[in-house]
């Protein structure tokens, strides 16, 4: 397995001559590289040299009339008998690579269909593994105390891996967590594309009734159980592309780009489809593939539009399954400007709520998303679920602002994505607590829940005990709400607690059930706690654009409680009123919100969500881009006339600086 440059130069490189199809003159692309039509021919050369002598992608002898081509353009295919193989897993402390860490390495070596060699190593993560983890894998902190650094692994690993294709069963997470290394570690990743056994099983071996790791060997006879092990699981996959590799020789498939094409029957028609990127700008904007029928399928957003939506099409089995779907589906890209990256994440999620494209994830149904509400009926406070937006909510049915929660009107936070999980958590809490989960008994006699000590029966029970209960309601609420000093029994010590009494009694199915709501739970609070921070975000933006017609100008992005306001742009000589007027409306605007969203909680419209949290998850994302602050709506009047005179002193500054081309987005540092 060769490792190829992870710079964005050389990706560059290699998308130009996937979409040329043919070779390149050397010293041409090195001039396309470095942006100088006139460049000298032998720094060219050495440019070119420079980038291309380690990665395996490219065939260049570095002669003065040698083209550069691609190597697989060049080489022959080779017999599968006379490729090494490397099967390869790896335990991890969670499913995101960057966030979570390798905790351990199997590896298993393949020449001639035969396996020849092994390597295996635990990894200290440098942080408490989960106990879920723990109990998927055995892999205790004890264990990985004293195992090397994945710093310390990776070079042993890379020798190991020389030369080697490799397979992983569903190789997507095993290559992504590998890369995610390597990259930060060696600013490489693996190069030719992993052999991922999950869909080469599910070809060569239908019928199974699922096609996990464990289900696929025990099917195929493997003699290794894998056991969530990291060799283990390597021998298992090993000996399940040995079978599976014996299957399609029978069918005639005897080279490895024959193998590669079986597995991937679209990667061709997605590397054709490249010819639809070739106008794409290299600015900020929102783009839309578009199928043959004329119908909307997906939309993104891109900071550089060419280099995304050509990395669709080029990172093939990386991409999600719905944007490969989405790649499979376009014969025409769509795409709109936008002047800044910010603008274009706002633009990207009216986009979908607008068309619904059925490759996009999030956002296409916000009317699905649901509230919890405390609300009144009877004699006590209920939790419940509603996916109807109050209508004291701003932005919750048509856009519009609105005051504060009126009197006596239900508490609600929210909106929550996932109705079930919503029910889940909500169930458990009942269950942990001894709260309503009835409506009010008509026939004034306590229910069974009550008779058995889980609920305090408000709505027949004395007005001490009513207040009693309600007081917990609202503790569980503001739980929810992330407070710590609720002093609530905690939720999910009682899970677990529950789950393991279950488990003692060989009750499996229900204390996975109650682990499984535990996990919702947590997910919703976290969520809440998303939306919060999100309707909290207050910043400005102030961002240079060279002239395009209209002159040299500053484009002025102000988030107010999570929202984009209008964005503004601020010419010479006209600086001061244009950023006045946007300083005061967004001043108004702050007025407006001051308890609307109804005491502590917070409550949006379900429209609004997937954009509040779109640009708090650009927020961060963006993190090298300096923020200004504004003030908070309780500021007054000095605090936003400092903020205005700040602002305008900084745009007159941009703008006296701004040459007549350069960057069209490049932020100001505040």
């Amino acid at each position: 397995m060769q490792l190829q440059l992870s710079l964005s130069v050389a990706d560059r490189l290699h998308e130009t001559l996937l979409v040329r199809g043919e070779p390149l003159d050397a010293v041409e692309a090195a001039r396309m590289l470095v942006a100088c039509p006139d460049a000298p021919a032998d720094l060219c050369r050495e440019i070119l040299a420079a980038l291309v002598r380690n990665d395996g992608r490219f065939i260049w002898d570095g002669a003065e009339d040698s083209p550069l081509s691609l190597c697989h353009w060049e080489l022959p295919d080779p017999d599968l008998a006379d490729v090494p193989f490397i099967s390869l897993d790896l335990e991890t402390t969670g499913a995101r690579a960057g966030t979570s860490k390798i905790t351990e390495i199997g590896a298993v070596r393949i020449e001639g269909f035969q396996v020849v060699d092994h390597f295996a190593t635990l990894v200290n993560p440098l942080r408490p593994i989960p106990p879920m983890i723990t109990r998927l894998t055995g892999i205790s902190q004890e264990m990985v105390a004293g195992a090397p650094r994945i710093e310390n692994v990776i070079p042993d690993l890379v020798r190991f891996l020389d030369g080697a294709v490799v397979v992983a069963h569903n190789a997507a997470f095993d290559v992504g967590f590998l890369n995610y290394e390597l990259g930060r570690l060696k600013g490489c990743r693996l190069g030719d594309g992993a052999i991922d056994t999950l869909p080469l099983a599910r070809a060569l071996a239908p019928g199974l009734p699922n096609y996990r790791l464990h289900t696929v060997a025990e099917a195929l006879g493997a003699p290794v159980v894998p056991c969530h092990r990291a060799l283990a699981d390597a021998q298992a996959a090993a000996y399940i592309f040995l079978n599976l590799a014996g299957r399609l020789q029978d069918q005639g498939i005897t080279r490895l780009g024959e193998l590669r094409a079986y597995l991937d029957r679209s990667s061709r028609s997605a590397l054709d489809k490249l010819r639809l990127t070739r106008d794409l700008p290299k600015c900020p904007g929102t783009y839309r593939f578009v199928d043959k029928e004329g119908r909307i399928v997906y939309v993104g957003k891109a900071d550089r539009l060419g280099e995304e939506v050509r990395s669709h099409f080029i990172a093939g089995a990386g991409n999600a399954r719905r944007v490969r779907q989405a790649v499979r589906l376009v014969e025409r890209i769509d795409w709109d400007e936008a002047c800044t990256p910010l603008e274009a994440v706002v633009r990207e999620q009216h986009l979908i709520g607008e068309h619904r494209p059925p490759c996009n994830i999030c956002g296409t149904r916000p009317e699905t998303y649901a509230y919890i509400r405390v609300g009144h009926s009877g004699r006590g406070l209920s939790l419940s679920t509603s996916s109807r937006a109050p209508k004291w909510i701003g932005g919750a049915e048509d856009g519009s602002d609105a005051s504060s929660r009126p009197p006596g009107a239900p508490l609600v936070m929210g909106p929550f994505r996932g109705r079930a999980r919503l029910h889940a958590a909500l169930d458990l809490l009942q269950r942990c607590y001894p709260i309503r989960h009835c409506p009010q008994r008509v026939n004034g006699r306590p229910c069974a829940r009550s008779e058995h000590g889980r609920c305090l029966a408000p709505c027949v029970a004395d007005p001490r005990t009513k207040l009693r209960h309600d007081e917990l309601v609202l503790r569980i609420v503001a739980w929810l709400a992330g407070r710590v000093d609720t002093g609530l029994p905690d939720p999910v010590e009682y899970a677990d607690n529950e789950a393991r009494r279950l488990s003692r009694q060989r009750r499996y199915e229900e204390a996975q059930e109650i682990k499984k709501a535990c996990e919702h739970l947590m997910s919703v609070r976290r969520s809440y706690a998303s939306l919060a921070e999100a309707r909290s975000l207050r910043f400005a933006l102030l961002w240079p654009q060279a002239g395009n017609g209209g002159g040299p100008s500053v484009r002025l992005n102000l988030v107010c409680d999570g929202r984009l306001l209008e964005p503004v742009s601020l010419y010479p000589g006209r600086v001061e009123p244009a950023i006045g007027a946007a300083v005061e409306a967004a001043r108004a605007g702050a007025r407006g919100c001051r308890g609307r969203t109804g005491g502590d909680l917070v409550a949006v419209g379900q429209q609004e969500l997937d954009s509040l949290l779109a640009v708090r998850r650009w927020f961060y994302e963006a993190e090298h881009i300096t923020k200004a602050s504004i003030p908070r709506p309780e500021a007054d009047a000095a605090d936003w006339e400092a903020t205005r005179i700040r602002l305008a002193r900084e745009a007159n500054t941009l703008l006296s600086k701004i040459p007549s081309a350069g960057e069209k987005t490049r932020p100001a540092s505040f």
